[in-house]
């Protein structure tokens, strides 16, 4: 009987800690931080920052975009939350800092997240070398900022 009890409550535990994954508390998701940045390559690959944070998008269009210069955009609540949803799926814990190919001519994503003001974390990776989970944030972050520069502000050109 003690058994069952002790394998009930580690099944109840373990269930939990799945479940709390999925989301970020309160204070996690005002402090929620997330950016990526596209860097050069030997061609014409763009380059840019993109950072979200409480809901605010800014994006740094550098070199190669349809637009050069600084941006900044509110996120609807339907885009925050999935890319919000898709960072607490991440298991940020367990990725190495980097996941490069050895090629110099690649353009490296770099995506920084956080959900505590003082503990950022970096993640690098080229071409699709990272785990699915960050290419899939990568991915997100990479379609907003063309949804950016598609929007532009004609004050901004």
């Amino acid at each position: 009987m003690r058994n069952k009890i002790v394998l009930t409550l580690l099944c109840a535990a373990f269930f939990m800690g799945c479940a709390q994954r999925d989301k970020f508390s309160i204070k996690q998701q005002k402090a929620f931080y997330v950016s990526i940045e596209k860097t050069a390559c030997f061609g014409n690959c763009p380059i840019y920052i993109l950072e979200v944070s409480k809901q605010e998008a800014k994006l740094q269009a550098k070199r190669f975009t349809e637009h050069e210069g600084v941006s900044n955009q509110e996120m609807s609540d339907v885009e925050y939350k999935a890319l919000q949803d898709s960072c607490a799926q991440t298991d940020w814990g367990n990725y190495a800092s980097e996941y490069l190919t050895g090629y110099s001519d690649l353009p490296s994503t770099i995506i920084r997240f956080s959900i505590h003001p003082t503990d950022t974390i970096d993640f690098r990776y080229e071409g699709s070398k990272a785990p699915a989970e960050l290419m899939r944030i990568g991915d997100m972050l990479h379609a907003y900022q063309k949804k950016m520069q598609a929007e532009w502000p004609l004050s901004l050109d």
